[in-house]
């Protein structure tokens, strides 16, 4: 298990030294971005539908992944009062929602086989449902960061809504996997063979595209605001592992596998919405890193601990 996270690890290293040796540039990881969001990651999605049986209690752990993305978002929002309006918006956007599908995933089925995937989808799509398109939505209104937005007309807003969720493929997968859930509708074993070299590239793509986004701030006011989101997702992932041990109505195998979502780091999303209300890409893209790993190293030490199946 420890060889399988250092491998993981070693490819967030590698691609990052290879970014600073100028095999990559800058702005290459949006290549690898591409890949997983539009390829590996809904393959990986449809695939694990594909193979695991799908029990209408999973539902619950939808509306779980719901509640864990939201309600982060209203706290940070209310405890960061004295802080500046676009640390406000960081803090906000960065310490509510779990990056489940492009990180959590690839990981928890490394550790524990493409079994242990579909957990991780139900509870993606109550989180992506919010973090998607919600969060961004929800901070710049309540910080009041968007008078462009502000001044369209509502059918217009609504529109626009609507297409931050529906341009994000992953999330247009999940609600088509959800459908055939529950119309029980089994998809065919040839698309299943056809995605399968996709769906096993999802870890290595994700993990080389953290890599490739990584870079340290130089502001030191960025580096304790960093340190602020830490905290705030440190509080929140140890309640939400509570919750997911003590309150969810599942076999034990799949509560451990939600413990260890609930430590989960920074969604891409939020390092996009960061980069687009604040304009500071370089904290956005260290956030994420920086909280991928401590993410690998928790959900590792989880894994080792809680009572095996």
């Amino acid at each position: 298990m420890v060889f399988k996270s250092g491998a993981l690890l070693l490819v967030i290293i590698g691609a990052y030294l290879l970014k600073h040796l100028h095999i990559f540039g800058e702005r290459d990881y949006k290549v690898a971005q591409g890949l997983v969001f539009n390829m590996t990651l809904p393959c990986a999605i449809i695939m694990s539908f594909a193979t695991n049986k799908h029990d209408m209690r999973m539902l619950w752990i939808v509306l779980f992944g719901f509640i864990c993305c939201l309600v982060p978002l209203f706290l940070v929002y209310f405890g960061s009062f004295r802080d500046e309006k676009q640390y406000r918006a960081f803090q906000m956007l960065n310490a509510s929602g779990l990056n489940l599908g492009a990180f959590c995933l690839p990981v928890i089925q490394t550790f524990m086989g493409p079994s242990a995937g579909l957990p991780v989808i139900m509870m993606d799509i109550g989180n992506a449902m919010v973090a998607t398109a919600g969060a961004l939505t929800i901070t710049r209104t309540l910080l009041h960061m968007d008078e462009n937005f502000k001044a369209l007309p509502l059918i217009l807003r609504l529109r626009n809504i609507a297409r931050d969720f529906l341009g994000s493929i992953s999330f247009d997968i999940y609600m088509l996997m959800l459908v055939f859930m529950f119309a029980h509708i089994t998809i065919p074993q040839p698309i299943v063979t056809l995605i399968t070299p996709f769906a096993n590239a999802n870890a290595f793509c994700t993990m080389a595209m953290i890599g490739l986004m990584m870079e340290v701030p130089s502001v030191r006011k960025d580096r304790i605001e960093l340190l602020k989101v830490i905290a705030w997702r440190a509080v929140f992932s140890v309640f939400i592992a509570l919750g997911a041990w003590y309150l969810m109505p599942f076999p034990l195998h799949i509560r451990e596998i939600l413990t260890l979502a609930a430590f989960s780091p920074i969604t891409i999303f939020s390092t996009k919405f960061t980069d687009s209300l604040t304009g500071n890409a370089k904290l956005a893209g260290f956030s994420l890193t920086a909280t991928a790993v401590i993410s690998l190293v928790a959900m590792t030490a989880l894994h080792a601990v809680l009572p095996a199946a």
